[in-house]
């Protein structure tokens, strides 16, 4: 049933001229140099610690790592995370 929504997703976003990563609700991250993560359309925070921080996607578990790691913002779907960043990878 999922493969039908991707589907459909990915031939309206052909069809109306819409980014596919918008149409199909998928993460979105944004690194500015070191020092900030955003992260777009996340589902909800895991575990967060000074060095470490994951959140759960539609992609998977994210893990950011780093030293003095903070939530500057958070609002359902969007992050932003300030500090020194050294690592973003997916886990699973």
């Amino acid at each position: 049933m999922r493969n039908i929504g991707n589907r459909v997703r990915k031939i309206a976003s052909d069809w109306l001229d819409i980014p596919r990563d918008v149409a199909a609700n998928v993460p979105r991250i944004l690194i500015v140099g070191p020092y900030r993560v955003h992260v777009e359309n996340h589902q909800g925070v895991e575990m967060f610690s000074e060095t470490e921080i994951r959140m759960r996607t539609s992609q998977g578990t994210l893990r950011i790592a780093g030293n003095k790691l903070v939530i500057q913002a958070i609002y359902p779907g969007e992050i932003w995370i300030g500090g020194t960043v050294s690592e973003v990878k997916y886990l699973d």
